[in-house]
């Protein structure tokens, strides 16, 4: 009888088809997080993944509610990080949306919304009220 065999082998089979899907890289963290209520300005939108973003072909968007871009980047380097320099954003809602080439070839996108409630006041700017002649 090669029940044990049989096993093994079935096993082995089961393993070895659960390697690739471990290679994907897939989203870890993010700032600002999933649905945060952002009550400061920021600086830089930061995703962090499981593995290694292909650079060049990996993506990371900033849109506002109507879906216009505001910023967008490409990975300069393979890493687990991609940083996007965020502009002053008004209150409001806003979507990262993000498209990553992992190390073993595959795609991952999702997408991640996020809220600013309140943003720092800038410098106040000046404004003569007194009529033109």
């Amino acid at each position: 009888m090669m029940l044990p065999q049989t096993i093994a082998v079935a096993a082995f089979a089961l393993a070895a088809a659960q390697v690739p899907a471990l290679a994907h890289a897939y989203l870890v963290d993010s700032v600002p997080t999933k649905r945060q209520e952002v009550m400061h300005p920021l600086s830089r939108i930061r995703l962090t993944f499981s593995g290694t973003a292909d650079a060049h072909f990996s993506v990371v968007k900033l849109t506002d509610n109507n879906g216009a871009v505001i910023a967008e980047t490409t990975q300069p380097e393979a890493s687990r990080e991609m940083i996007l320099p965020a502009p002053m954003l008004r209150p409001g809602p806003y979507k990262i949306s993000y498209r990553v080439l992992s190390a073993d070839g595959d795609i991952v996108e999702g997408k991640l919304d996020f809220v600013v409630r309140a943003v720092a006041d800038p410098a106040p700017v000046f404004e003569d009220m007194r009529p033109q002649s």
